[in-house]
């Protein structure tokens, strides 16, 4: 019995510490280990600080060239090849797999205006 608690209490622990996704490596420079640093342009943008739902729209929106203002060009390079599989493992990873993260100061319709307004 206590070698089965014991089990339980490791795999539970190693769920909580979930590995990035491969597709993560290239965001750690600019966004940080988990998603933590807004870039530079965008200030007002932490990754980690938006929902699930809002990473999968800005990355398919940067991705499509609907979404973004100053970085958009950085991020479209940055997205073009992932899948959609791969966009919602980011989404998850980034958001610690919550479907409502803290509101982000900006919304989707925002972000362009306030990237643009980093760079002045």
């Amino acid at each position: 019995m206590k070698k089965i608690a014991i089990s339980m209490l490791i795999a539970g622990a190693t769920m909580l510490m979930a590995e990035a996704p491969a597709a993560y490596t290239a965001c750690k420079a600019c966004h940080g280990e988990k998603g933590e640093k807004a870039f530079a342009a965008a200030p007002d943008r932490v990754p980690a600080k938006l929902s699930k739902e809002d990473i999968v729209k800005a990355l398919k929106g940067y991705k499509d060239g609907s979404y973004g203002g100053a970085t958009k060009g950085m991020m479209a390079g940055q997205v073009a090849a992932l899948t959609d599989a791969q966009i919602e493992e980011l989404a998850t990873y980034i958001s610690g797999g919550s479907e409502t993260a803290a509101p982000a100061e900006t919304n989707a319709t925002e972000a362009p205006a306030a990237e643009a307004n980093a760079t002045k």
